[in-house]
């Protein structure tokens, strides 16, 4: 867990392609070019809490999640 919030602290691009990689193993899909939005709104919800931790409760919270 302590290299995980290390990876999601690091960098902006390295967060977006975790957001990324986690919402294809929480769904069970391939992220598509029209989910491209719907990611950086998780980024986004991510980005605003304190803890970056709050990505992984971000996707599950996302339309993605939920309607994919």
């Amino acid at each position: 867990m302590r290299e995980l919030k290390g990876l999601l602290v690091r960098d902006e691009r390295q967060m977006r392609g975790m957001a990324r990689q986690l919402t294809v193993f929480a769904t069970g899909a391939p992220a598509w070019f029209s989910d491209r939005e719907e990611i950086e709104r998780i980024l986004d919800a991510a980005r605003r809490s304190v803890r970056r931790a709050q990505l992984v409760h971000a996707i599950v919270q996302s339309d993605l999640f939920r309607n994919k």
